[in-house]
């Protein structure tokens, strides 16, 4: 009977072998999760024998991470701001850098009463999520154009106690809701250029929601149309926080400089320019 370090070194070594991200965090999570511990408990004790069961379903999940399926999909698990949520490959799976997006919320809202937040794009519903977690006094609305996406983010509200703080709407962008009602707007959308298709990694490629990750050839589509749709219809003092590819940041500052009083580059966790934060 192998030991769980056993295991983990062997999945560890194939995991590396394939060129796949994270080869040892890959097979820690993924036999956490079929012994149904955390991460921590699984290497309190490594010499703990893996029982035959436990092996095959492993191997199960451990082969379809072979061939380059994320984690978060395989688990049906990924952690954001501290909250655990479903993941299906019917949503991206939330990045760590999106994180600064909430920073970025409570920074505004921390002075304000009430404030009213609309998340664009909601997919998961982890911004929105997270944003009603941490400011229990703020409306919170998520909008998305997929159904099956806002199945997800419903669920995940519902995990959390949150249903009644949040609304779900399908709409296209910003097209079934007044602009007028909100004074923070967040917007992680689609911006991952066609032209890069193949740079992007083939757990990526090849298995996260393409409607979620691309928008035309400059990445850019999503971000006009939105940009079109606010400068008409937003009021003065509402916020904007998007999240953006660094190499976008100044055709994106231009697409909203017509409106805006104040427009702001932001970096991430790495030095990368990859928030535009505008006030109209």
């Amino acid at each position: 009977m192998f030991r769980r370090k056993d295991v983990l070194s062997e999945w560890e070594r194939i995991f590396s072998a394939r060129g796949l991200d994270s080869p040892r965090l890959s097979a820690q999570v993924l036999l956490a999760h079929i012994l149904r511990l955390d991460r921590l408990a699984l290497l309190l004790d490594l010499n703990v024998p893996v029982q035959e069961s436990d092996l095959t379903k492993f191997q199960v999940l451990a082969k379809r991470r072979e061939a380059g399926e994320p984690v978060a999909y395989l688990t049906g698990h990924k952690e954001f701001y501290g909250l655990d949520l479903l993941v299906t490959p019917d949503v991206l799976i939330p990045r760590p850098e999106t994180e600064l997006l909430i920073d970025f919320v409570r920074n505004y809202c921390v002075s304000r009463q009430n404030c009213s937040i609309l998340d664009i794009g909601t997919g998961s519903g982890a911004v929105a999520i997270a944003c009603a977690s941490c400011l229990p006094s703020a409306r919170v609305v998520g909008v998305d154009i997929s159904n099956a996406a806002l199945k997800i983010a419903k669920i995940n509200a519902m995990r959390h106690g949150l249903q009644g703080k949040i609304d779900f709407v399908l709409g296209d962008l910003v097209q079934p809701l007044q602009l007028s009602s909100f004074r923070v707007l967040l917007a992680n959308l689609p911006y991952v250029p066609l032209k890069s298709y193949r740079n992007l990694s083939p757990e990526v490629r090849n298995f996260e929601p393409h409607l979620a990750l691309f928008a035309g050839m400059d990445g850019l589509d999503c971000y006009n149309r939105l940009a079109a749709m606010i400068n008409v219809g937003v009021d003065s003092g509402t916020e904007l926080f998007c999240e953006i590819d660094p190499s976008q940041k100044n055709a994106v500052q231009k697409l909203f400089g017509l409106k805006a009083r104040q427009i702001d580059v932001l970096k991430d966790f790495s030095g990368l320019e990859r928030f535009v934060h505008v006030v109209f």
